[in-house]
């Protein structure tokens, strides 16, 4: 992997560091790793450090015993044992600068970027410096897509909507034979669907009927799963990526309702949740299309407060979205402002979530989720459309 020094200088600079200091011990920051192309089959024991300035030579300071993690980057080096010599070396090399960039979050507000240790942002402050966070910059290296990699996600959303559709098709044929069929029973043929598609996933789809469903991580199990009976509510979250390397993960709830017509009570809330969706991704669409900018907390308040308004706010026990990478929880901007106040901007070629619901203990759960893609021109598409926009009655269905 070429480490492209020059774009990461632009955006030191955009974001008015005067330097960026990448640091890692044990893939303690596994987002270096990323960034840098170091190879997971590296015996990486020592600390090591590149040094990115906003204008100039980038430099590597590495340990004499460990030179191989970082040999294929043809950059200046310094090399150390002793640990004064460590300590020497990042004094020296960051000397000239005053604002240093790394992967940390003042409080841990951030936790998805705080990956450098207390003792070396104390070090750094030590010699003078304002260390500040990377956040920004780090997104721009590792939550970034390319076009053929948001193509194939495209591809996969529709596949995964289409899996889901066929699991809630094989739940009514059940019901109407007569046949017993569980939430794990429809948890296996999905995860047969992926095989069969050649999709692949981290975990195991949620299939969940009403009081599971209040519990936003529920996992059937073969042990522990629920007859799914007439006149309940089956929330399906299915979340899969093609199996060529480099995919990036598509991930879809949808909710139906095994009766022929859907309780008022629980349509209308259900209504509330979607309006708050569509009111989360206009904000993005239109934040786009005037070349504004938009934030992970906003499109979280967008959201958040179409649920609060309808009294539900209380309900509603996670942030609206996550971004989307190759992994499934992506390290770029979440759409947060609940669990964590997430200040970093939304730029092209990412991928995110944006998925609300609202859970009733032991009674009740519902969440609609899409993805979403801001393409390189930033236009701003939902792969998985159409959207649900209610519950889909499974035997209203002819």
């Amino acid at each position: 992997m070429r480490v492209d020094f020059t774009k990461m200088q632009e955006a030191i600079r955009s974001y008015g560091a005067d330097a960026w200091a990448i640091y890692d011990f044990r893939k303690t920051n596994d987002l270096a790793w990323s960034m840098l192309g170091v190879s997971n089959d590296h015996h990486c024991t020592r600390r090591w450090m590149v040094v990115v300035p906003a204008h100039g030579k980038p430099h590597k300071i590495v340990h004499k015993m460990e030179q191989d993690p970082l040999n294929h980057i043809k950059i200046d080096e310094t090399l150390y044992a002793r640990h004064e010599e460590w300590e020497n070396a990042i004094r020296e090399l960051t000397a000239p600068f005053k604002k240093i960039a790394m992967e940390y979050s003042p409080n841990n507000a951030i936790p998805v970027v705080s990956k450098v240790d207390a003792g070396i942002v104390e070090l750094l402050r030590m010699f003078g410096h304002d260390v500040v966070s990377s956040g920004d910059i780090v997104q721009k290296f590792t939550a970034v897509l390319s076009e053929e990699q948001l193509a194939g996600a495209e591809v996969s959303a529709g596949l995964v909507r289409d899996i889901i559709h066929s699991a809630f098709e094989l739940i009514r044929k059940k019901l109407t034979d007569g046949d017993r069929v569980t939430e794990y029973d429809v948890q296996r043929f999905i995860l047969n669907e992926f095989e069969r598609h050649e999709l692949v996933t981290e975990a195991f789809p949620i299939v969940a009927i009403g009081p599971n469903a209040s519990k936003p991580h529920y996992e059937p199990t073969i042990s522990d799963s629920s007859e799914i009976d007439m006149n309940q509510i089956v929330l399906i979250d299915a979340w899969a990526k093609n199996k060529a390397p480099g995919s990036v993960y598509a991930d879809l709830t949808w909710v139906a309702y095994t009766g022929r017509e859907v309780p008022d009570d629980v349509e209308h809330t259900f209504r509330l949740i979607v309006n708050g969706r569509d009111a989360a991704t206009d904000l993005v669409k239109d934040r786009f299309k005037e070349n504004k900018p938009v934030y992970g907390y906003e499109v979280d308040d967008a959201c958040r407060s179409v649920i609060e308004a309808g009294s539900m706010g209380s309900n509603y026990i996670h942030r609206t979205g996550h971004n989307i990478t190759t992994e499934i929880h992506g390290p770029g901007a979440n759409m947060d402002n609940f669990e964590t106040h997430d200040t970093r901007q939304i730029i092209p070629g990412m991928s995110f979530s944006i998925e609300p619901g609202v859970y009733i203990d032991n009674v009740l759960g519902l969440r609609t989720e899409i993805g979403i893609i801001v393409h390189p021109d930033g236009s701003v598409s939902v792969p998985s459309s159409p959207v649900q926009k209610s519950i889909i009655p499974l035997f209203g269905i002819e």
